[in-house]
């Protein structure tokens, strides 16, 4: 199993900030970017890529900057929806990744956003698409709640302690998560301070665009109506985001698509799950 680390460089006015991607699979195999959701990063589809590249995939899984490895902005404000279509645009330059149809696309929530604004161009390169629990729109409740959650700061002595609080929140929403993914994405998740204690592997101040923005200034539902690949919606049942209504809304207009359901999940399944995998692979084939 082939798997590797790599970066680039994005631009921003003033300057440039550098991007880690993860990369499993050979590339002539299928291209699958992976794009994970608002405090996430590219580690929360390891154990995703790890059954797709057994089956001729290849998997992209980027660090969105302020998340992971890939560098924080000193300028809160370039934590925006533009910015970040560009980082993507620089990652598919840089894979030599932007003839039409050439790559499929998964991403989680955050990631599902950019990927709706993504295949909905003209000549997009999305030649499937897979939206984990988002839509066009999110409600405010939901957003305020977001919003409330990154904005505090967290401090940990120890990755136990990060992991018990993962448990705490993200164990109420993920659906099914064994211990030792529990352990992986604790691993993954914690950033080490300056005094010796441990936070979350995102800035904070990724919440600016909350203030003005939460979910871009770009009419998503335009870009909904505009797609017209083969499309996947992921629905956690229990979720807040994305809302039984929001998904009848969604079958006026856009593509025809396949909406799957999971059981005792929140926003967002974790895609770790034996059966969440399943499903994805054979939609896939």
């Amino acid at each position: 199993m082939s798997y590797s680390e790599h970066s680039y460089y994005s631009f921003h006015k003033g300057g440039q900030h550098k991007i880690y991607f993860n990369e499993w699979g050979g590339e002539n195999d299928n291209t699958i970017i992976c794009v994970h959701g608002l405090t996430g990063n590219g580690h929360d589809f390891d154990y995703l890529a790890q059954d797709l590249v057994k089956h001729g995939h290849h998997l992209i899984a980027v660090d969105m900057p302020g998340r992971g490895r890939s560098d924080f902005h000193d300028n809160a404000h370039l934590y925006n929806y533009d910015q970040y279509m560009q980082d993507l645009h620089e990652l598919l330059a840089h894979l030599d990744l932007q003839a039409a149809g050439c790559l499929d696309w998964i991403g989680i929530s955050l990631g599902g956003l950019l990927g709706m604004r993504m295949a909905a161009m003209e000549d997009s390169p999305v030649k499937r698409l897979i939206l984990n629990d988002v839509g066009p729109t999110v409600p405010k409740n939901a957003l305020d709640f977001i919003y409330d959650v990154i904005s505090r700061d967290y401090h940990f002595d120890t990755i136990g302690e990060l992991e018990e609080r993962m448990r705490n929140t993200r164990g109420k929403t993920w659906g099914p998560v064994t211990d030792e993914q529990w352990r992986h994405m604790a691993e993954h998740n914690a950033r080490a301070l300056a005094d010796g204690r441990i936070t979350y592997a995102y800035d904070n101040q990724i919440k600016v665009v909350f203030e003005h923005s939460p979910i871009g200034d770009f009419d998503l539902w335009e870009s909904w109506a505009d797609i017209d690949c083969p499309t996947m919606v992921i629905h956690g049942d229990e979720s807040t985001i994305l809302t039984n209504d929001i998904i009848e809304q969604m079958r006026t207009c856009g593509p025809d698509f396949d909406l799957v359901v999971f059981e005792g999940c929140g926003h967002v399944p974790s895609l770790m799950a034996p059966n969440q995998i399943e499903i994805l692979r054979d939609w896939l084939s």
